[in-house]
């Protein structure tokens, strides 16, 4: 059933300030969570529409691609207000998300591009707010992808149209991504948003440098093995090994082969994964499922919980590496990066 939003923009931001720790005499936090999953599952049609169009147009063009969705996990909304502070919930641009992981550069622009031709159809029902070209402009912490920020309905009143990101990139800055959402989930700390350790934030900065001339195909010798000598002093691929092989994955619904949507639990404590398959038809329990398990693990460090979609079970770990604690993608980057050194010396 569609999501219809219950509450006003002011009480929407209202209950972004107070899960994000702004006291409010007229509302709980109780209350705030209750905001914040009605407005959430507002985006669950759009990104149905947007999966549908986006599953289309890169069939066209590959045949080898991975697309995922999903509504961003409670706890991350409330600390992307902790840091962002003047931000407001309302305007949060990535609340529902997809993803697009193509082969390489070529694919994905020539995606991006598809995708923004389809604006001038009747039919389309968004306004696109931003793109932002990572790939050429990578962000400081190295990250690159592109994004495309629309506001989905247009036709609807200006307080029910909410905001969807869709992220296009390679698998090369998939696996760069991948591992450091698994270093930044592992270690408690946040450095998806550039916060935690230093020295580990500067080595996938450097990383990202070295993995750009790979995707160029050009090499810097001197780069390369000063990157690989500061992935040896901080042991980075022990860690990164050692925390693959931590994770069990439990699959409670086994019964169900069809399924597209997909509630993972990761528990850190226990060193285990639970996943739970839903078909289509039973979204709204899905949903029902996520938001009493965010209630229940909302102040439980050690447990992480998230609803995803995408079409073949088999591609889950594929798009969500990071809740598998699985950075093998990365770790055969830099095994290339290791290769070209050998090549060049030999």
């Amino acid at each position: 059933m569609r999501a219809i939003l219950k509450y006003s923009k002011r009480q929407i931001d209202k209950a972004g300030g107070v899960l994000s720790g702004v006291p409010d005499q007229k509302m709980n936090k109780d209350q705030a969570i209750e905001i914040l999953e009605n407005f959430r599952s507002l985006h669950i049609h759009p990104l149905i529409v947007f999966r549908v169009s986006l599953q289309r147009k890169s069939e066209i063009i590959s045949g080898d691609v991975l697309i995922s969705q999903r509504l961003k996990r409670a706890p991350s909304i409330v600390n992307k207000l902790k840091i962002q502070k003047k931000m407001s919930l309302s305007q949060m641009q990535d609340v529902g998300g997809l993803r697009i992981v193509l082969n390489n550069l070529d694919e994905v622009y020539k995606l991006k591009d598809l995708i923004r031709a389809g604006e001038t159809q009747i039919a389309f029902k968004s306004i696109l707010l931003k793109e932002i070209d990572y790939i050429n402009n990578p962000k400081e912490s190295g990250y690159r992808s592109i994004h495309l920020i629309y506001k989905y309905n247009k036709n609807a009143p200006n307080a029910s149209q909410c905001r969807i990101e869709i992220q296009i990139r390679t698998k090369i800055h998939h696996a760069w991504a991948t591992a450091v959402e698994v270093i930044g989930t592992y270690l408690r700390q946040p450095l998806k948003q550039s916060f935690g350790d230093k020295e580990l934030l500067d080595l996938f900065k450097e990383i990202s440098k070295v993995f750009i001339l790979l995707e160029n195909k050009k090499m810097d010798i001197s780069l390369f093995k000063n990157t690989v000598n500061r992935i040896d002093e901080l042991k980075l691929r022990d860690k990164l090994q050692g925390f693959s092989m931590v994770t069990r994955i439990s699959d409670q619904n086994d019964e169900n082969k069809k399924g597209k949507y997909f509630l993972i639990s990761l528990n850190f404590k226990n060193k285990t994964l639970t996943v739970k398959r839903f078909t289509a038809s039973k979204l709204d329990q899905a949903n029902s499922e996520y938001s009493e398990l965010e209630k229940k693990y909302l102040n439980d460090n050690n447990t992480e919980v998230v609803l995803v979609s995408v079409d073949d079970i088999n591609n889950l770990r594929k798009l969500y590496p990071n809740y598998f604690l699985d950075t093998q993608e990365f770790v055969k980057f830099l095994d290339i990066v290791n290769k070209e050194i050998e090549k060049y010396e030999n």
